[in-house]
């Protein structure tokens, strides 16, 4: 049944049988002076770029050895032959040639060994520095896919609530900031309850014995009839451990057990609502949420608007988004595998891909597949 199918799928991403999910991407920063970031996983990776301490990163992967697969730092660039680029305009060049090669690139040397991504024809790429007869090699923003690596010991994970406004980049021109990103994405400041009888939560060994103690139970839950599922008991102690938690990184680890619930606690609401629904209810519609009405767009498209970068200390929050000629979101949107959103960034764009709708945001999402450029005089 595809409530199964769903909660399997959430239970593989997860690690069922790991004590924690480790949601990604994360919010981290960097705990030491002059960090290198390297072009692959191990030391024996050439660096690309030194971080300073208190630079924030996002944290896509968790690979052998200790090392953290992060998004390119923003000076960050890749080598691409520039016989396979044709520019067009604004900073943009198209590929000409199929599965180009682009070469991880070094702030301290020309050394270009490290490849990750092949381009495919027709890509478009974002120049850094448009081409010179002077040399072979064209500079661009690393592609879609494309990380860095850091050493996890130089990296703490952030904690949202533990940001304070004053501390954060201010946005720059074009991008969106998420609104009250604490209140999004923060549970309850103290359980309703209080602290369930017989749990101890005074040591950080015992909230961390708590802890994996909550994520059993929650797996051997969500294996059973979805009829059966209730998870306030297991959310009220999870919220206590929050409270008790000392450090950045224990609120993090009890933090993403707490969104780990609410995710089947969606799920569990979206069932009942489809099985509460009339009998002309539509099979396969979108059940429980009532979602805003779609603004008029181009038929072509499931979302048009400006591309803006979303500023958020949200893990997981979606990188992109479409706002009208107000400025207001539309749409949220991710890039789907191999998709490359960076070039579009403040263009008015029409997108197609998958929809869905982000009951916490209260905007629909769009995985985006294939992304083309609107005139908006001709709108």
């Amino acid at each position: 049944m595809p409530w199964r199918c769903l909660v399997a799928t959430l239970l593989g991403m997860c690690g069922a049988g790991q004590a924690l999910c480790d949601e990604f991407p994360y919010v981290a920063h960097v705990n030491s002076s002059d960090v290198y970031v390297r072009s692959g996983p191990g030391r024996n990776y050439y660096p690309t770029d030194k971080l300073p301490k208190g630079e924030k990163v996002e944290v896509y992967r968790h690979d052998p050895g200790g090392w953290y697969a992060i998004r390119p730092p923003r000076q960050s660039f890749s080598w691409v032959s520039a016989r396979h680029l044709d520019p067009v305009e604004d900073r943009l060049a198209v590929v000409n040639s199929g599965r180009v090669v682009a070469r991880v690139g070094s702030a301290f040397s020309d050394v270009r060994d490290v490849i990750q991504i092949r381009l495919d024809k027709g890509e478009k790429v974002e120049l850094i520095e448009p081409p010179s007869a002077e040399s072979p090699w064209c500079r661009i923003a690393p592609p879609a896919g494309e990380f860095r690596w850091i050493f996890s010991k130089f990296v703490e994970r952030d904690a949202a609530s533990d940001v304070a406004e004053g501390q954060r980049d201010p946005p720059r021109e074009g991008e969106v900031r998420l609104a009250s990103d604490e209140q999004q994405a923060e549970p309850p400041t103290r359980p309703v309850n209080g602290t369930p009888a017989g749990s101890d939560n005074t040591t950080e060994a015992a909230r961390q014995r708590e802890l994996e103690r909550i994520d059993l139970e929650l797996s051997a839950m969500v294996v059973e009839e979805i009829n059966a599922w209730s998870f306030a008991p297991l959310r009220q102690r999870a919220e206590a451990v929050l409270v008790a938690a000392q450090t950045p990184a224990e609120r993090g680890r009890a933090r993403t057990l707490v969104n780990k619930l609410a995710r089947f606690e969606d799920i569990k609401q979206r069932h009942d609502a489809m099985r509460n629904a009339p009998a002309d209810f539509q099979a396969g519609s979108t059940p429980a949420v009532a979602a805003p009405p779609r603004r008029a767009v181009d038929p072509r498209f499931d979302g048009v608007g400006r591309l803006a970068p979303v500023v958020s200390q949200r893990p997981g929050a979606p990188q992109f988004a479409l706002v009208d000629t107000s400025n207001v979101v539309v749409s949220f949107v991710t890039p789907a595998p191999g998709v490359n959103l960076r070039p579009y960034v403040n263009k008015y764009v029409g997108v197609n891909g998958q929809r869905a709708y982000m009951t916490d945001l209260q905007r629909e999402h769009i995985s985006v597949q294939r992304v083309t450029m609107v005139d908006l005089k001709q709108r």
